[in-house]
């Protein structure tokens, strides 16, 4: 026996829901390779966290896509217990997308300090580290700065304290010779801001997007889950003796 007329429009929207939850799996798993490819280069200042945020992206993704079509098979087949067991994995995904959010929102209250002690602690490396001479030479470079709360960082790593100098990535024109070095007074060659505002803003900016984007999949996947549970009990009622 099939379900109502009623029951049919609510098989219809679930299609539609598993659809766009399809599309945001998608999104999601290309939101976190995004992350990933674009913080590869700056986990030297970050550490792990951002990583593992990303992999947390491309997972939960993942899930979802296969989940929307675990609802999508459930739907077409009429099946009472696939549409319970969609709904049961929905919220536990809903479970982990608010935990997501709620990490997110906190670890923004971190980030300044994070960002701020990852970068001075990476200076040192710069004298015998190639990754993290190439991390700050395009830091510099691309955010016009210098150091991490002004250009006195530098005074941390061996090689440029000794001559009171700067890499040549924090110079206004790099063409121009030993533009960082034996600087004193206030120097005009080089950029005297540091980077660490910049970098944290930006990483604010994104933490928050990650966030606001979980908080508000989480809130949409509730229609999904009442929907599932509508249409198999309906589905139960009408399959059930008489």
């Amino acid at each position: 026996m099939a379900v109502s007329t009623g029951m049919k429009f609510i098989k219809a929207l679930l299609f539609i829901f598993n659809l766009i939850f399809f599309l945001v799996g998608m999104v999601l798993i290309i939101a976190g390779a995004l992350v990933q490819t674009k913080l590869s280069s700056y986990f030297i200042f970050f550490g792990s966290q951002f990583n593992g945020a990303a992999i947390f992206l491309i997972v939960i993704g993942v899930i979802i896509f296969v989940v929307a079509f675990f609802g999508c098979l459930g739907a077409y087949t009429e099946n009472h217990c696939m549409l319970m067991a969609f709904s049961v994995l929905l919220g536990i995904v809903f479970i982990l997308e608010v935990a997501a959010a709620i990490a997110a929102f906190v670890f923004n209250r971190k980030l300044k300090d994070l960002v701020r002690q990852g970068m001075l602690d990476s200076i040192p490396k710069y004298d015998d580290d190639t990754e993290a001479q190439q991390v700050w030479n395009k830091t510099q470079t691309t955010l016009k700065c210098c150091g991490s709360s002004n250009y006195t960082d530098w005074q941390k790593s061996a090689r440029y304290a000794a001559t009171s100098s700067v890499p040549s990535s924090c110079c206004k024109d790099q063409t121009v010779p030993d533009c960082g070095t034996n600087l004193s007074g206030h120097p005009d060659t080089i950029y005297e801001h540091g980077c660490a505002d910049t970098v944290i803003d930006w990483s604010i900016g994104n933490v928050g997007i990650i966030g606001g984007v979980a908080a508000g999949v989480a809130f949409i996947q509730i229609i999904g889950i009442v929907l599932a549970c509508c249409l198999g009990f309906a589905i139960r009622k009408d399959y059930s003796p008489i």
